[in-house]
């Protein structure tokens, strides 16, 4: 395979290899690792040596330090085919359009509602890509996300060698002939994927933060296939070639929020009561709301969880819930990708912090199972936002689209 594409991890200068590396300064004007601009400071080195600030997080680089590259070609990848799929019509032309975005190493924006059925969708572009000896990365901003994905592709490619990447993962620094990767780990890579998927391309870090852009076209090979896949695009990504679906795969309209302005304790507490044999899902804008809001239910005999971005315990709570019918607090860390069967919704405080992009994503977490197609989404808040409505009007919009 061509000596262009190399993984990268990085190594200090003084490890030892059974093969030949290439090295290079880690930091000179600029960070190669990340390339943000460095801060000079004191040294262990007993200089005033540059070091990055910006990717402390995978280790400290500075001016004496080296980037290690292992420049071996990449093994040949093993063609694989997935498992049955029985897709839509309109899902059969998503796949298509994918396909043949891959064929031809192009760009292509999908634009799918929440619960269409996006990963399925995927899987024909990908047999193609690995019968055709190209590598695929499926990458998004959450590790909630990696693994929801990493579960689905080993079902449906079961020879393939799948890597799944995000913070803590056993697989660091690995390359699978498909690897699920957060963007964040992406660092460490170059020039070794052929095809690229960045699903939910709108979420929260990867929008905001351009250094994860570079991260991702650091790791594409330079005729990279580029798919990216949302249901809440921006203004930028629309300038792309677009296919659109605005049906649930399904075939149900997706559920409108229902508003409640203003609203008080009670009214939480009385929607809780109305599905005691349903989980219920109830978003806040804020983690120090957790503590507070477990409390309230507690005095009325309620048990619940919380969950957020830096529980050590999330994971194991997430499944938890998947298995009871209890309630669940949590930010917006479970705003998307994961699909939790019969689940009722509730955001409170639904005019603060959160915004069109986030509600929206939040509402399509209701009626995702063909088995349970309906439930309820509903806003609590003090005011009324222009979020809150915007939300709404999308999603009717969508609604109309879909079964025009």
């Amino acid at each position: 395979m061509d000596l262009r594409k190399r993984w990268i991890p990085d190594y200090q200068l003084d490890v030892s290899f059974e093969h030949p590396v290439e090295s290079r300064p880690a930091v000179t004007w600029r960070c190669q690792r990340c390339g943000k601009l460095p801060t000079r400071g004191p040294c262990t080195c007993g200089r005033r040596c540059y070091y990055c600030r910006h990717c402390l997080m995978f280790g400290k680089l500075r001016t004496c330090d080296h980037l290690v590259t292992d420049p071996r070609p990449l093994d040949p990848v093993r063609p694989d085919r997935h498992s049955e799929l029985h897709l839509t019509v309109d899902q059969q032309r998503i796949a298509d359009a994918i396909t043949q975005t891959i064929e031809q190493r192009k760009r292509l924006l999908v634009h799918a509602v929440c619960g269409a059925g996006k990963t399925p969708m995927l899987f024909p572009g990908i047999e193609r890509a690995l019968c055709s000896n190209k590598r695929v990365l499926i990458t998004t901003p959450r590790a909630d996300v990696v693994r929801e994905l990493t579960g689905h592709l080993k079902r449906a490619f079961q020879q393939a060698d799948i890597v799944s990447l995000f913070g803590g993962s056993p697989d660091r620094l690995k390359l699978g002939e498909i690897t699920i990767s957060t963007t964040h780990q992406l660092v460490h890579y170059r020039t070794c994927f052929d095809v690229v998927f960045i699903d939910e391309v709108d979420a929260f870090p990867y929008q905001a933060d351009r250094t994860l852009h570079r991260y991702v076209r650091q790791a594409m090979s330079p005729d990279a296939a580029l798919i990216l896949l949302s249901a809440t695009p921006s203004v930028r990504n629309r300038l792309l070639p677009t296919v659109r679906l605005m049906r649930r795969y399904h075939g149900f309209p997706l559920p409108v929020p229902e508003l409640r302005v203003p609203y008080t304790t009670n009214d939480v507490l009385h929607w809780l009561q109305q599905h005691p044999a349903k989980p219920r899902l109830v978003f806040v804008p804020r983690v120090e709301a957790l503590k507070t809001w477990q409390g309230v239910l507690e005095q009325q005999g309620l048990a619940s969880e919380t969950v957020h971005a830096a529980d050590p315990d999330r994971v194991q709570k997430v499944e938890r819930f998947r298995r009871t019918t209890g309630i669940l607090l949590t930010t917006t860390i479970l705003e998307r990708g994961v699909t939790l069967p019969d689940v009722q919704v509730a955001v409170l405080d639904a005019d603060q912090s959160f915004s069109v992009a986030a509600l929206i994503q939040i509402s399509g977490r209701v009626g995702r199972s063909a088995d349970f197609p309906e439930g309820e989404i509903l806003f609590f808040a003090n005011d009324r936002s222009n979020a809150m409505y915007q939300a709404v009007h999308q999603i009717k919009r969508a609604n109309r689209e879909g079964f025009q």
